[in-house]
């Protein structure tokens, strides 16, 4: 089975997913665009200075990715990226499963993996998004 960029990114979000943003305030700050979001529901923002940042609902952090937008785009299309951090590997042993996240969807954890100290695949399950992120952001105090 191979994996589309659709499989492994959600690019298209609506006012009210976005709006999901707002609720990491706490941790996430300053000016950004929404570049796109994995469907583990981890943010990928530009700055105005061209750089971006990811905003990891796992782990409640914010890190540098790419200094330009050219050097993400690079970074995007590298397999070992594309694990790390779209965790493709996961999305391939989820679709096995039959669990795909529609539109307004991705993928979650119960219990989160804060709580269990480590992802677990088999924990894994579609949830809707704005939730998903709403509960992560609650579980990161700044």
């Amino acid at each position: 089975m191979r994996l589309t960029w659709d499989d492994l990114l959600i690019q298209d979000i609506s006012p009210e997913e976005l709006a999901g943003l707002n609720e990491w305030s706490r941790v996430f700050t300053g000016r950004y665009q929404f570049v796109c979001m994995s469907k583990f529901g981890v943010w990928f923002l530009r700055r105005p200075d061209g750089s971006t940042d990811e905003l990891c609902p796992i782990g409640g952090t914010v890190t540098r990715m790419a200094s330009t937008p050219e050097e993400f785009a690079s970074c995007m299309n590298r397999q070992d990226w594309q694990e790390r951090h779209l965790q493709s590997f996961f999305v391939l042993k989820l679709h096995e499963r039959g669990l795909i996240p529609k539109k307004g969807e991705c993928y979650g954890f119960a219990p989160h993996p804060v709580f269990s100290g480590r992802i677990d695949l088999n924990q894994a399950l579609v949830t809707n998004l704005r939730i998903w992120q709403s509960m992560c952001a609650q579980l990161f105090p700044a």
